[in-house]
């Protein structure tokens, strides 16, 4: 209690204690939970969607010093928060989920922000604080949706226009000029989230109630993805009515560049005729600190963050004793087994990569087997950056559907890749921890949670099937369910493979 006695309360309208001790907070969580705070802050540096990263906290920091000035106090019921979010770090630590991650260590700093400088504060700068979420690099989930519905709304437009012979594969537009494919940077996803970025801030420092903040927003959203569905078909059309002269270099940037200005003065005009100049912002009524500002309380809140990161470094981060990342071949009655394509293999940054075909009656099915041999950061076996085909494939469009694998019918990914020569791959993907499967990566890295947590993490990998087809997809499907319906039982390939691994005959 004697470091607590050295600030245990702070003076009435003195805030340099507070801004202090909640500044060393900051610090202590982000050299604590660093995998967090790094993969933000890389993410904000290599990536033009996230770019804004770098600018949130300033910004929320100016829209608190536009707010009242109030006494400084601390909160107790927010130590709560802050031991949720500590708790919600470290399953997202041990999950190997870095959104969840992010999401938990921002949600720490706002949580603190309560603890130190008080519920009434907390209650006048709650927008702001809440602004802070935009440090996350959020939305990767949508660009495949975004794609998808930016490339169906762009073929409809064309063909109003009378480029009725537009045809549309998935992310692919194909014109009488040309091909062109929606890429993820055509998605949208940062047009997206830079217009709900300004909007928040126009709408917290100009619109006085709850409700037109979030019609405003629901605006903003709106508006951004109906100028990206219009940019993109811009481009195109003008792509295809110069025949590929225009719009297909330097000029397509100015494009959106044209586009985005429109968005935002737009976005204004809307929000100045909501704009009622008499209205008082709730967050400006008066309000005064119930409680003083307390240095006991503040030294609590260090404990979670911590806690956390004790236990994830001498029980979820410990490397178990592991042998080879070597993986067998699957045995698969009636199909022989040839070397690998020349032209295909998984982008998969495994400890090991086999690639093998399985040949029937001169059907063919590939197969690649990624062995790991635990999971860590850097090397997850589900990673968004991972791909079931790599080189020139470009992936267009995916599905589900029910595949017998492994003994039993599963609901499996399907996904469709595109490559040289009009070439069209059909790819599944399984998951393996230990001797269970999965199909779906929320499933699996639930288990790899549970197992983390109580200190286990035994060796896992990927296992991708495919097979290439020209006209429809149904009979690169065929031929995979016609394999995994004679392959082996998970369970017998485990055993096999574990034999394998330890130096027995394969």
């Amino acid at each position: 209690m004697a470091i607590a006695a050295d600030f245990s309360h702070a003076r009435r309208s003195d805030w340099s204690l507070p801004v202090a001790a909640y500044g060393l907070f900051a610090i202590v969580a982000g050299l604590a939970l660093h995998p967090a705070a790094l993969s933000m802050a890389k993410t904000w540096l290599s990536s033009s969607t996230y770019h804004h990263g770098v600018a949130v906290a300033p910004l929320a920091l100016l829209m608190i010093l536009s707010r009242p000035r109030i006494d400084p106090a601390t909160g107790p019921s927010f130590l709560l928060g802050v031991i949720a979010a500590a708790l919600v770090w470290l399953a997202g630590h041990a999950a190997g989920v870095a959104l969840v991650e992010q999401f938990a260590f921002v949600s720490l700093l706002i949580a603190g922000a309560g603890v130190f400088f008080g519920a009434a504060a907390f209650r006048l700068w709650a927008l702001p604080l809440l602004f802070l979420y935009f440090m996350v690099p959020f939305g990767e989930i949508l660009i495949p949706f975004l794609q998808q519905a930016t490339a169906g709304s762009v073929v409809t437009l064309l063909n109003l226009v009378g480029l009725s012979s537009t045809i549309i594969d998935g992310v692919l537009i194909k014109t009488p000029a040309g091909l062109f494919q929606i890429a993820e940077a055509c998605a949208g996803l940062n047009f997206l989230l830079a217009a709900l970025m300004i909007a928040y801030i126009y709408a917290c420092q100009v619109l006085p109630s709850l409700r037109a903040r979030l019609v405003f927003l629901f605006i903003a959203t709106l508006i951004a993805l109906a100028a990206n569905f219009l940019r993109v078909f811009v481009v195109i059309l003008i792509a295809d009515l110069s025949g590929m002269a225009l719009a297909v270099g330097p000029d397509h940037w100015v494009i959106g560049l044209v586009f985005y200005g429109a968005v935002f003065f737009v976005l204004f005009w809307i929000g100045a005729k909501m704009k009622k100049p008499r209205d008082v912002f709730p967050e400006h009524a008066p309000v005064m600190a119930r409680r003083p500002w307390r240095g006991t309380l503040a030294v609590l809140a260090f404990v979670p963050v911590l806690l956390a990161a004790f236990y994830a470094k001498v029980v979820v981060d410990v490397t178990p004793p592991t042998g080879a990342a070597e993986v067998s071949v699957f045995n698969a009655p009636g199909w022989r087994i040839l070397s690998g394509p020349q032209n295909w293999t998984p982008a998969i940054d495994a400890d090991r990569m086999r690639v093998y075909t399985y040949e029937r009656n001169g059907e063919r099915v590939y197969v690649g087997l990624a062995g790991f041999t635990h999971d860590r950061r850097a090397r997850e076996i589900v990673n968004t950056q991972n791909s079931a085909a790599g080189g020139d494939w470009r992936r267009i469009a995916g599905e589900e559907d029910v595949v017998y694998l492994f003994g039993e019918s599963r609901a499996v990914p399907l996904e469709i890749f595109a490559g040289p020569q009009r070439r069209r791959l059909l790819t599944l993907t399984a998951y393996w921890r230990g001797d269970e499967v999965y199909t779906d990566p929320l499933a699996f890295k639930a288990a790899q949670m549970k197992d983390k947590l109580k200190g286990a993490n035994p060796p896992g990998g990927v296992i991708v099937i495919a097979s290439d087809y020209a006209g429809e997809p149904s009979k690169a499907l065929n031929r995979i369910r016609a394999f995994t319906g004679d392959v082996e039982r998970f369970s017998a390939w485990r055993a096999r493979h574990s034999s394998f691994q330890n130096g027995g005959v394969r």
